[in-house]
């Protein structure tokens, strides 16, 4: 379906009666894939009515760029010389407006969907105009991705699970041969890794060892790291894609224990975090065939599990973030966060998103997580991993 269409349906779904996108100097990547990467220098508003041709109300100093086929086939120009001309525009094109959506967020706690001035959202408000939030729609445009991309992102993750084996067994191979390994020469084996197997990252991975672990997001320089010994409690936090334009990142913690054996209260804490990732898949798995289910919801669902547990105060974190084609595993879409934030974004086919309920405790750190992708079907599937126990890295089998 063309895009125009595509939003325009789902006004029409929603009963709103238009999108009202508003720019600077191609700020909202948005209002540009619709455009193109075209020099535009003054503000600009996008504006797709659920009926009727959708339009751009724009500085006449602009027009030299969007006065051209590919834009006029599409949209019509309204053209203003001065500000108070672009507010008359503004209030004449407007007037049979009752409910629109915008590019905002509530109280502003969502940065990716927040990208409308207060100044212009302020005026259209003052037209007496109902103003809700565009995040469901941006999130179409913005999380989703094909099938050979989400091909390309289950080889990541199976080259990251792999590559975690290999980390874990170094630790064990280091302590055997030399008493001791540390946080910074596992990151480098991992970050090497990563370049052997065709992989790409924006930063190096987490190594954490004991309390470094209760820092969420520690990471090891060459200047500043721990020494690795028996006894200790470790992280490994790693992230990476496969090194194309549509490449989706694997983004997955694991936890292990140097020793034969792993003592029981590092267990139990670790079995709180699998129950938390569970039951959040679970109530995805339940819930999303038969209503929309919203990404706080499933924070709401892991956090109970850890403060039933008695651990609540130290889950300082939401309990996953959005994972897209993007330079960074944060995506653009939506979290898995009633913390942070309040995301009221829907989960919808084609998004995938972490789970990694965390423990930040003063003696030490744990995090366990996960990558769910939710097809097309509705169906999640983890396609991160799921680790069952903590890894006793001195254990011979391993």
């Amino acid at each position: 379906m063309d895009k125009i269409e595509e939003v325009k349906e789902y006004l029409r779904q929603e009963k709103k009666d238009a999108w009202i996108m508003v720019d600077y100097e191609n700020r909202n990547s948005t209002l540009v894939s619709f455009l193109g990467n075209k020099m535009l220098t003054r503000k600009i508003f996008l504006v797709i009515p659920r009926e009727g041709r959708p339009y751009l109300i724009t500085h006449s100093i602009d027009t030299v760029f969007l006065n051209v086929e590919d834009v006029t086939s599409r949209f019509d120009l309204k053209v203003y010389h001065t500000w108070k001309e672009m507010l008359e525009i503004e209030k004449e094109c407007f007037s049979s407006y009752q409910e629109v959506i915008m590019d905002i967020s509530e109280y502003g706690l969502l940065p990716r969907v927040s990208l409308a001035d207060y100044g212009s959202v302020d005026y259209i408000k003052k037209l007496g105009i109902n103003i809700s939030s565009s995040g469901d729609i941006l999130e179409r445009f913005s999380a989703l991705y094909d099938k050979k991309a989400y091909e390309g992102q289950v080889l990541a993750c199976n080259k990251a699970l792999q590559i975690k084996d290999e980390a874990f067994n170094l630790i064990r191979e280091d302590i055997l041969s030399h008493g001791y390994s540390d946080e910074y020469r596992i990151q480098k084996f991992i970050c090497d890794r990563f370049h052997e197997e065709g992989m790409v990252y924006d930063d190096p991975a987490i190594v954490a060892v004991n309390t470094n672990a209760s820092n969420p997001h520690y990471g090891p320089t060459k200047q500043v790291h721990s020494p690795i010994h028996e006894g200790d409690v470790v992280l490994i936090d790693m992230w990476a894609k496969m090194d194309r334009e549509d490449g989706v990142y694997a983004d997955i913690t694991w936890m292990g224990y140097v020793g034969e054996s792993v003592p029981a209260n590092v267990e139990e804490r670790f079995q709180i975090l699998r129950k938390a990732i569970d039951d959040s898949f679970d109530f995805i798995k339940e819930n999303l065939p038969l209503r929309r289910v919203e990404g706080y919801e499933v924070d709401d669902v892991s956090r109970e599990v850890v403060s039933k547990a008695g651990y609540g105060k130290y889950f300082t974190h939401r309990t996953g973030h959005n994972i897209a084609i993007d330079v960074s595993p944060h995506g653009p879409g939506v979290n898995i966060d009633n913390y942070e934030s309040h995301d009221t974004r829907a989960i919808i086919p084609g998004v995938t998103f972490s789970l990694e309920p965390g423990i930040y405790a003063p003696d030490f750190g744990m995090r366990v997580e996960t990558d769910v992708y939710i097809d097309e079907n509705k169906n999640p599937v983890m396609v991160g991993g799921r680790q069952e126990h903590v890894i006793a890295i001195m254990k011979k089998s391993n």
